[in-house]
């Protein structure tokens, strides 16, 4: 083979390559069958090795908190009980379930129970179901509701009532159809009476019978 058509057979980057050093060299390596570029400076980066760093490694020991986190557990709950029986812990408020809602409610708050609710006028209820219930310095939360002998929330139903008039109105285009509905629905007025933290924290009272249990 001639060397103008070695030169032709060549890539372009070859061809450029062999422009700069000579066609002697690039057929020389093209014969041989080495790489054509390797003699050229500069078109190839050089390969720098990142050196290795040994570090020493330390063997840690786990310290056990147990004890340390069962004597904060401790100093927490006896501020919270020395605040129940001194009663020093500010106007408390609560978090009940009532008819498939929650409602955050305080001494002396209104709450609107939507629907049927079967309580009359004047009847003395308790809300048994508390997921929470806090004062000013801490805050007791249920898993999900809280024991029944350690919260009270007391209500008496002030009114029951209708809500405003509500219009549903139906077209049905080009079908000369139209038609409009009314509804009403039924409220009960609640007045928290009073939210009240009966006991200790962690301490559960001896109950024999069930005579003055609320069920």
């Amino acid at each position: 083979m001639s060397a103008a058509a070695l030169l032709r057979s060549l890539r372009p980057t070859q061809r450029a390559a062999s422009a700069l050093l000579g066609n002697k060299k690039i057929i020389s390596h093209a014969v041989g069958r080495a790489p054509l570029l390797s003699a050229v400076s500069g078109l190839r980066t050089p390969s720098f090795t990142t050196p290795v760093v040994q570090q020493s490694v330390k063997q840690e020991f786990a310290k056990d908190s147990k004890q340390e986190q069962d004597l904060f557990s401790e100093s927490v709950i006896n501020k919270v009980n020395e605040q129940i029986i001194k009663k020093s812990h500010g106007r408390l408020f609560a978090v009940v379930y009532v008819h498939g809602h929650q409602h955050l409610v305080t001494p002396e708050d209104l709450v609107v129970v939507q629907g049927v609710f079967p309580p009359s006028i004047g009847d003395v209820i308790r809300l048994e179901k508390v997921l929470c219930v806090g004062g000013q310095d801490f805050t007791l939360f249920g898993r999900p509701l809280l024991q029944k002998d350690l919260v009270n929330v007391e209500a008496t139903v002030v009114e029951k009532t209708l809500s405003h008039c509500r219009v549903y109105f139906y077209n049905r285009r080009r079908k000369n159809s139209r038609k409009t509905k009314f509804n009403r629905e039924t409220h009960t007025l609640l007045r928290i009476n009073r939210v009240e933290i009966m006991q200790k924290i962690d301490e559960v009272p001896e109950v024999e019978g069930v005579d003055g249990r609320i069920f």
